[in-house]
């Protein structure tokens, strides 16, 4: 009994906001034993059994003092405050004023809805704007997630709660710390603001303004946001995650970065199959490739990246064209095969090497196990080209191997049925003649892009002509086809406008959430097609 009046002695809370009515009473409804006293004038002790009741709440304990007052109560011993059939709070003290329907609760404070739990050491309750907060550290339990925060707030009507401070989820899929997150009990959606990160065995993802809904497990980022699996990375202003299909979608600057072949590309628009390890980039995307310290330009209309570790696979179409300090070409597609280590130009290729333009009906550039460019392949309709003052020196065949040495072209072998116009000069650059041969086979060698050397097999036929004599119609093998005009020379031709950002954009705009759109099963039938064009 000292106890309370101590307590009751204590100043009460400044009064939160204006009532314009005049509030409701505490009513006393039951309890085992009341006492006055005196001294303490309009304050009643009650005992065992307590029941109190303020505009439809309705407050149990083992003990209580009412104020009637000022219209306080304060409960002590199995406190427990029911707001119609939903709301529960059970604490071991409890201070209640009824003039702001305000409640303060205090030692092991449990507040329960049907779908959730809260447990902190300290819980305000305001009934007016029914909202609660804590600010001592609190976490919740529902069906799905266990959540904590060193702050939150609980608007009932919304069932809604805001977190702020330390806030980290434990969910069986996945966790998540963030600095600010808002998150709906009945539909088990959350909206979190500032660096937030989703985490699991399998998965990063990072984002400073987000969407999640664990029900549907459908997240949606904006702000430095990225996604990470195992060794494939997207990023973008807007992402997209579906956890049921391991999908996910990135609109506007998106960069998607492979860490096995140190590849980076980046467009407006990507999509990626998490589980068959696969991407698809459009609107204009750029792919860079670096190896030894170099690195290759890639630009098409679109590029598929397939396949697991060791065994990755690219491919770009239409309109391909490239570049690197070594070489550049153009071609309808590109394929690239990380096992195989082999890049092949599909219809209408042509690279171009130092001085000499080279075509043929596919072209092959191989590695070798250090990355380094190893061999030229062309298996068909071999056509070399390098321009001359007075003409163009072309060199035809069936078939070409030519090697590299420290990625620049050194020596080509071409083979069968092998023709040749070369242009002849002295040292000073004195034109001599012009020299047009047959053979079955032809060796070049190469210095500075110029052809140094160029050696014919197995008794070779041809004439060298005096340039005046040397007639119009000679001038050109069938299928010459000259492409000096698309050549390209630089590595800002291929990036165009294209901004080389390697980390996630800062300036960030918030977008739709959006559907998936498209099933696995179709990424897997178009690599499916793809494959099959290939190997034709």
């Amino acid at each position: 009994m000292f106890f309370f009046f101590i307590v009751l002695a204590l100043p009460t809370k400044a009064q939160r906001q204006t009532i314009d009515s005049v509030p409701d009473y505490i009513h006393i409804l039951y309890a085992d034993h009341a006492t006055t006293n005196a001294k303490y004038p309009g304050k009643q002790l009650l005992s065992g059994d307590v029941k109190i009741e303020h505009n439809g709440a309705l407050l149990f304990c083992d003990k209580a003092i009412v104020d009637k007052k000022d219209n306080i109560a304060i409960a002590v011993g199995h406190v427990r405050l029911q707001q119609g059939d939903t709301i529960q709070m059970q604490a071991g003290y409890l201070k209640y004023d009824g003039n702001q329907s305000f409640a303060e609760a205090y030692d092991n404070v449990l507040l329960e809805d049907p779908k959730m739990q809260l447990k902190t050491d300290t819980l305000y309750f305001d009934r007016l704007k029914q909202e609660s907060y804590y600010t001592s550290g609190g976490t919740i339990v529902d069906s799905v997630n266990t959540l904590k925060s060193k702050i939150g707030k609980y608007f009932l009507n919304e069932k809604r709660f805001r977190f702020i401070h330390n806030v980290h989820i434990d969910n069986p899929d996945y966790q998540l710390d963030s600095y600010q997150l808002d998150y709906f009990t009945e539909t088990g959606i959350s909206d979190f603001y500032g660096p937030t990160k989703i985490y699991n065995d399998r998965s990063y993802i990072y984002s400073e303004k987000g969407h999640y809904d664990s029900q549907k497990k459908i997240s949606w980022f904006v702000k430095n946001a990225f996604i990470k699996h195992k060794h494939t990375t997207i990023k973008g202003d807007s992402l997209y995650y579906d956890q049921n299909k391991a999908y996910a979608t990135g609109n506007r600057n998106v960069v998607v970065f492979d860490s096995i072949n140190k590849t980076w590309i980046f467009t407006d628009e990507a999509k990626r199959w998490v589980n068959l390890d696969s991407t698809i980039v459009s609107q204009q995307p750029l792919v860079v490739s670096i190896s030894n310290k170099d690195s290759l330009f890639m630009r098409a209309k679109q590029f598929i990246m397939a396949g697991k570790e060791g065994h990755r696979r690219l491919w770009g179409y239409p309109r391909v064209r490239f570049f690197s300090k070594d070489f550049s070409g153009r071609a309808d597609s590109i394929y690239r095969s990380e096992d195989r280590r082999i890049m092949k130009l599909i219809k209408q290729p042509v690279l171009w090497s130092g001085q000499s333009q080279i075509t043929g009906k596919v072209i092959h550039i191989k590695n070798d196990s250090l990355k380094h460019l190893d061999s030229l392949i062309i298996p068909k309709d071999v056509f070399i080209i390098q321009k001359d003052s007075a003409g163009y020196n072309q060199i035809k065949g069936k078939k070409l191997l030519g090697k590299f040495e420290k990625n620049k072209l050194k020596t080509i072998d071409i083979y069968g049925n092998t023709e040749v116009i070369y242009f002849l000069r002295e040292d000073n650059g004195d034109l001599t003649g012009i020299e047009k041969n047959k053979s079955s086979r032809i060796y070049l060698e190469f210095d500075h892009g110029q052809v140094s050397l160029l050696r014919l097999y197995d008794k070779p036929e041809g004439i060298i002509y005096p340039y005046k004599d040397f007639i119009k119609q000679q001038q050109y093998f069938k299928g010459f086809n000259w492409r000096g005009n698309e050549q390209i020379k630089s590595k800002e031709a291929v990036i165009g406008d294209k901004k080389l950002i390697y980390e996630a954009e800062t300036k960030q705009k918030p977008a739709q959430l959006e559907e998936s759109g498209e099933h696995p099963e179709k990424i897997k039938q178009l690599l499916k097609r793809k494959a099959i064009q290939i190997n034709e």
